[in-house]
């Protein structure tokens, strides 16, 4: 899944730097929205964090004696 969501950046990142909109030989090319595309980004780590409920709790070992051991 890490390589869906690289893959995603990167095509966010492509979709920054060319025009939302062309014309190529007659044909014009209208690309998604950029805001669109970090919504859906969004959307997809949400989902991928749901999936474990445990990931985000941590388990510590607490030890309550003094300075002296």
């Amino acid at each position: 899944m890490s390589t869906d969501a690289s893959d995603l950046e990167k095509k966010i990142l492509e979709k920054a730097v060319q025009p939302e909109e062309y014309e190529i030989d007659g044909e014009k090319v209208r690309s998604r929205p950029i805001p669109d595309m970090i919504k859906l980004d969004e959307h997809l780590s949400k989902k991928r964090a749901s999936r474990n409920p445990w990931a985000g709790m941590k388990i510590a070992r607490i030890s309550t004696q003094g300075p002296e051991r």
